[in-house]
């Protein structure tokens, strides 16, 4: 008896601590990616990576690129394409630069930073920008970017740009951050667009209805209609804006080869498509009833 009692209790501690680690799980949000290409300093641009829990700044990396020449005996490693590399030559000197990370080039770049007084090697700036964000929230940083002396707080880094360097790993994460927010919300829509029409679709656009901005032809190839001998639906469109952008709604349209206009919102409505993850199937209007001339689900049968 004193066996099964054992056991039982054994059990149920076991089912308690499981409870309780799946409760954790479910509180604990799983880590988002973002990135942004932007400028921070200098003659380049910068590719900054950051990974949120929550609030949270877990992981961040910083690179960036710009044309470098060989210096010294140092020479310069340039983004590879195929067996060659992203160059130019100075039409007056015919100096040859390449397009480099600094990461990679950090003992040619640094070269430059030492005869400017600096002691410490762009890669490991980086690194100590990179450690000091780790394990604050994006409005700790927020709020402490722009206070004079910030450059001073972060430990081991000793570029004068500090500052910006920051900013470019707040917007990475707020860019992580937005997908927290489902399939509404975050800063890049994407759109998988069926054609069942039964005819061929050779305009597909977006167009903003408070900017006017309006997208290229996404059917210049056109889009076969589903189940067509040359079938090659889905087509995937996505658009990123900025986080200013996120709420403004667009018109979506596709006309057909006969000339048939398919579209969301009517011409006579304000709100339309917003910045969402959404399957788009373009029927011919005549098979659908209500409003709208477009489905929001994939075509039964459809294979993505």
């Amino acid at each position: 008896m004193k066996k099964i009692t054992a056991i039982l209790l054994a059990i149920m501690m076991m089912l308690a601590a499981t409870a309780a680690f799946a409760e954790e799980a479910a509180e604990t949000p799983a880590p988002k990616l973002g990135q942004v290409v932007c400028y921070i300093h200098g003659h380049g641009f910068g590719v900054v990576t950051a990974v949120v829990q929550g609030d949270t700044i877990i992981l961040a990396k910083i690179d960036e690129f710009q044309f470098l020449g060989d210096r010294e005996d140092v020479a310069a490693v340039g983004v590879p394409i195929g067996e060659e590399t992203i160059s130019q030559t100075n039409a007056e000197t015919g100096a040859v630069t390449v397009l480099g990370s600094k990461r990679v080039n950090s003992d040619l770049y640094s070269l430059n930073m030492q005869r400017a007084g600096s002691k410490v090697q762009i890669a490991a700036n980086y690194d100590a920008i990179e450690a000091f964000v780790v394990g604050k929230t994006i409005a700790q940083l927020e709020a402490a970017v722009d206070v004079e002396g910030f450059a001073d707080v972060v430990t081991g880094a000793t570029l004068a740009d500090t500052p910006n360097y920051v900013k470019a790993i707040i917007s990475a994460a707020k860019a992580a951050h937005a997908q927290y927010a489902g399939t509404h919300g975050g800063n890049t829509g994407t759109y998988t667009l069926w054609n069942t029409t039964g005819e061929d679709i050779v305009g597909i656009y977006l167009t903003d209805l408070d900017s006017g901005w309006q997208s290229p032809n996404y059917a210049a190839t056109p889009l076969h209609t589903l189940g067509s001998e040359n079938d090659n639906n889905p087509y995937v469109i996505t658009r990123t804006v900025t986080e200013e952008e996120v709420d403004n709604h667009m018109r979506i349209w596709a006309e057909t080869a006969s000339g048939l206009i398919i579209e969301f919102p009517g011409q006579s409505e304000h709100t339309g498509l917003s910045i969402e993850t959404a399957n788009i199937e373009f029927a011919n209007p005549d098979t659908i009833t209500g409003a709208t001339q477009i489905r929001w689900f994939a075509p039964e049968g459809a294979n993505q």
